[in-house]
């Protein structure tokens, strides 16, 4: 059926037709005639200027409250946040700084989001621009219906395009809309409310509206989410699962993840009572298959597979639910919303099938992983080499197979990207502790420390051409510790000096939003300090706010260390003899701030 212009509906509505036309309803209908054609040409200035209006509407806000910070604070704190800006070529990101570190006091709010005609309109702003339009209600008391659809729309856009795809979008936004948050399966206010805290901590809108209520909008998601879970009693569900692993990635983006941990240990926990993979047999052996929900569930065990890179869980025992590009009739880029994707439109592109080559990627590192802590070879030895040499003769077939259009170099998009930094991740899985002389490659004319550079210079271009066109993430602040990290031990090199500096330019850049970035600026520092290594020069400007005078106080940081006998000779070289746990990377940051400035003191 044809759209219905007003002028129609205006036809069934009073059952008149074209022969009974008075002239009142003449007149009437050449007024709305005038209006029908006026809202056309609004609607069509392209999206992608509506959007850039949009952002320089919420820029123009956030430059206003950096005005009124420094106008308005004592004559000490507004210096403290003058001196920033003079030091930093991104006046928002010292903003944003700012706010962390509460300079700037929440904005005291009278009115609740939905009885303020100002927070209305920008919600219903919010609500426009989103090509996935949801209810907030029921599922959410936090935000309203602009908000919570752009949060949605952006975590279709990102998380679950390739870092978690867990969640078929027809289906879950099938039972949003809906509306009714006791008849549905693969939705819970719990996971909503997961979903908007996770995004909110990128998407600008969300920021301000939090800016503009005077409160924190990802925290306040997060804390309706953990109420949500605490209602249910611990009572296993899909949803459920996927709820706390995005609790615990929020966090984890915010350095929090110790705290977080909860979170995740609990998901995997609900995950073995859930014993998925005998729901999928289920599902198929019944009369007719429930392939809907053989499908779903494929989703849940292959995302989160997806999310542990390198995943500390097997590869899942049913079928790959993400099809090949291969068996795409369409084979150019698409939109969030699976249609051919358009420049103008404004929408992040993605190839199809790009999470089929993510899962074999995936499987390789997941095999890598099992050798690696397993073999009885000693590391280094020629045993050793041979099997570490099939691997990357396998990773090279590996990438020798992948389509061109999943080629970042053929088509730079957001998943082309991660692909290629999922590639390099593998490599350097793979020759960590291995001597940096010893030949390797195909044919064995290079180094592991020649592969080790090659590797991290593509991670440092990839890298710098995602930030130039999109947000960070954290995929893009784990890679990039991940590769300065490689880098450590051959800072002798002046090559490896080069990206090191690159790199902490762009985790510096990075931790405006993602405070994770510059956290594990601060764990590579302590890293270099362990191996007894020297910071190159040209890299310290791009370290300020994340030295050890910054190190907090019981850091609640539980990432493990890289595995390094110098790191834990460290660790263990006092009275106390710190045993290695998983809360190693905060003891060691912990430490490096309190022994490197020790030793920095003059002697008396």
């Amino acid at each position: 059926m044809g759209k219905t212009t007003p002028l129609a509906l205006h036809h069934h509505r009073t059952g008149y037709g074209r022969e009974s036309w008075s002239p009142w309803l003449a007149r009437d209908a050449a007024v709305r005639k005038r209006k029908y054609e006026a809202s056309l040409c609004l609607k069509r200035i392209p999206v992608a200027v509506q959007k850039k209006y949009d952002i320089l509407l919420v820029e123009n806000q956030q430059y206003r409250e950096l005005f009124d910070a420094i106008n308005k604070k004592p004559e000490c704190e507004a210096q403290e946040i003058f001196n920033r800006l003079r030091s930093s070529d991104q006046p928002l990101a010292v903003l944003e700084t700012v706010r962390q570190a509460e300079v700037l006091p929440p904005k005291p709010s009278t009115n609740t989001w939905d009885s303020d005609p100002r927070l209305a309109f920008f919600d219903q702003k919010a609500f426009e621009s989103s090509v996935i339009q949801v209810p907030a209600k029921p599922w959410t008391t936090v935000a309203g219906d602009g908000i919570v659809s752009e949060l949605i729309t952006d975590f279709f856009t990102w998380d679950n395009s390739y870092m978690f795809p867990v969640l078929d979008r027809i289906t879950f936004v099938d039972e949003m809309r809906a509306g009714d948050d006791t008849e549905v399966k693969w939705c819970s206010p719990l996971l909503v409310n997961a979903i908007c805290a996770k995004r909110c901590l990128m998407v600008e809108r969300g920021k301000q509206f939090g800016v503009m209520t005077g409160r924190n909008l990802s925290e306040s998601f997060l804390a309706e989410a953990k109420s949500h879970f605490e209602s249910e009693q611990g009572r296993p569900s899909i949803p459920t699962v996927q709820g706390l692993l995005l609790i615990y990635l929020t966090m984890a983006a915010t350095g929090k993840d110790r705290a977080g941990l909860i979170y995740r240990l609990t998901a995997y926990e609900m995950l073995k009572q859930l014993r998925l993979e005998a729901r999928y047999k289920a599902a198929k052996n019944n009369v007719p298959p429930q392939t809907h929900d053989m499908m779903l569930t494929s989703k849940t065990l292959w995302g989160i597979f997806l999310l542990e890179r390198p995943s500390t869980i097997p590869p899942p025992q049913v079928p790959k639910p993400f099809l090949s590009i291969l068996t795409f009739t369409h084979k150019g880029n698409l939109d969030v919303l699976d249609r051919p994707w358009k420049d103008s439109s404004g929408l992040v592109p993605r190839p199809p099938g790009v999470l089929a080559a993510a899962c074999s990627f995936s499987e390789l590192l997941y095999e890598i992983m099992q050798y690696l802590t397993t073999s009885r070879f000693r590391r280094g030895s020629e045993e050793d080499t041979h099997a570490r040499r099939l691997f990357f003769s396998r990773l090279i077939q590996l990438k020798h197979d992948i389509p061109r259009q999943l080629v970042v170099e053929q088509n730079l998009t957001p998943v082309t990207c991660f692909l290629r930094i999922d590639e390099n991740l593998i490599l350097y899985t793979l020759l960590q502790d291995m001597p940096t002389n010893t030949p390797f490659g195909v044919p064995y004319s290079s180094t592991v420390k020649d592969l080790c550079i090659q590797h991290c210079r593509h991670d440092t271009e990839i890298i710098g051409s995602f930030v130039k066109k999109w947000p960070t993430n954290l995929m893009i602040a784990h890679q990039l510790y991940i590769s300065m990290q490689t880098l450590v031990p051959i800072l002798d090199d002046t090559a490896a000096q080069d990206l090191f500096t690159k790199g902490c330019r762009m985790a510096q850049l990075s931790s405006g939003s993602v405070r994770l970035s510059g956290v594990l600026l601060q764990a590579t520092q302590a890293f270099i300090w362990a191996m007894d290594k020297c910071i190159p020069e040209t890299a310290r400007q791009h370290l300020e706010g994340w030295t050890q005078e910054t190190v907090e106080k019981d850091l609640p940081m539980s990432f493990a260390l890289p595995p390094r006998g110098e790191v834990k000779e460290v660790l263990t070289s006092d009275e106390s003899d710190q045993e290695c746990s998983i809360w190693n990377l905060g003891t060691l940051i912990e430490k490096w701030a309190m022994l490197s400035m020790d030793e920095s003191r003059p002697s008396s």
